[in-house]
């Protein structure tokens, strides 16, 4: 039986979730189902490698000026033309909303959106994201089928008149063999950030974004820490050190440590005891997911998918409250150590159960065949 072949338009190949989550299918595909090729509409960069070392083609459009877009456009044509995919499935609201053209000029070329966001905030989305993302709902009967990275996309979008019968919920799936428990890591990390072993780390991976809200996580954890002294906070994301070095919560205070971003997030999880997501606004969190499949159990406000993959409430915090953060926080530290291990365990098995990565890649085979 002949695969398909499913074109993949994405902005770039940088290290948010759409990225990891399309580098982590392509990886995974071993079906005699589908083959893969990838266009990016920026420089590629982060996951670039990982995909080109599967043997995928990907092409770059280099769209670095708004008014090269018209011969960018002509330019993906080509490359239509040339590999003459099945599917095309796009990647964020803009690859969406040209994913509309393409359907217009190839009308026997199904299309799959894919959409990443759930609720949109004003004052922190930019307005052109928000008016982009109701623009395509009054078109969203044109894609074959539209794929909700998060059962909060779905909701959210539903609310903004996409059409019900298109959405499809798959969430992001994890390499649990990756993610994983590994003392030895574990210390090798931890001898490096100089943790003490003895010491409790909590952690937190995000880029720099008034949405993460890592200014609400520093402001809690010098609060926690005039009643537990042997704690350590890590931040790692990109533009935190900018942002947070000179913080007045963290010069000179060596129980905060920032580090830039880091391709080893797998290793650096492995050091933490607690990760804390204090989100405003998330569809489905990817690092929540990593860092509970590493065995690390995770706090995080009650935003887009998380408490759905937490599976506890104990842990789910009140959205903008640092009250209900520290609460959740001192919850987790007064635990004795037999609840602490078995939180490890049942944190590891939640993404073993529900969200390795197998079963979310067979969810896009099966979505693939069920459109042709």
């Amino acid at each position: 039986m002949k695969k398909i072949k499913v074109l993949h338009l994405i902005p770039s190949l940088g290290s948010g979730g759409a990225e990891a989550m399309l580098t982590k299918l392509i990886q995974n595909n071993q079906s005699d189902i589908a083959s893969m090729v990838v266009v990016t509409l920026f420089a590629n960069n982060y996951h670039y490698e990982k995909i080109v070392e599967t043997g995928t083609r990907v092409y770059c459009l280099n769209l670095n000026n708004v008014f090269l877009l018209p011969f960018k456009f002509v330019q993906l044509l080509k490359i239509i033309l040339k590999e003459k995919p099945e599917i095309i499935q796009t990647w964020m609201y803009h690859c969406d909303f040209l994913g509309v053209f393409v359907k217009i000029l190839f009308p026997k070329i199904k299309l799959v959106w894919n959409i990443r966001h759930s609720e949109l905030v004003k004052g922190i989305d930019k307005k052109t994201t928000i008016y982009l993302a109701i623009l395509l709902s009054k078109i969203s009967f044109i894609p074959n089928m539209v794929i909700c990275g998060s059962t909060a996309a779905l909701n959210s979008h539903l609310k903004l008149g996409y059409k019900k019968q298109k959405l499809e919920v798959i969430h992001n799936g994890f390499d649990i063999d990756i993610f994983s428990p590994n003392s030895v890591i574990r210390n090798s990390r931890r001898k490096e950030l100089k943790i003490s072993q003895n010491n409790i780390l909590i952690g937190h991976i995000g880029r720099e974004n008034s949405i993460k809200n890592q200014k609400d996580l520093i402001e809690v954890f010098t609060k926690v820490f005039k009643e537990y002294k042997n704690i350590n906070l890590v931040l790692i994301g990109k533009g935190l050190k900018n942002k947070y070095n000179n913080h007045q919560q963290i010069k000179g205070f060596k129980n905060i440590l920032i580090l830039d971003e880091t391709p080893f997030v797998n290793e650096y999880l492995n050091a933490f005891d607690l990760f804390v997501l204090p989100s405003l606004s998330e569809g489905f969190p990817n690092v929540i997911g990593e860092a509970m499949a590493t065995g690390v159990p995770c706090i995080s406000t009650d935003v887009g998918d998380s408490s759905l993959i937490i599976n506890n409430k104990a842990l789910i915090a009140e959205v903008n409250s640092k009250e209900d953060l520290y609460n959740k926080i001192v919850y987790w530290l007064e635990l004795d150590k037999e609840q602490k291990e078995k939180l490890k365990y049942l944190s590891r098995q939640r993404i073993v159960d529900k969200f390795a990565i197998n079963k979310v890649v067979a969810s896009y085979l099966n979505l693939y065949k069920s459109i042709l």
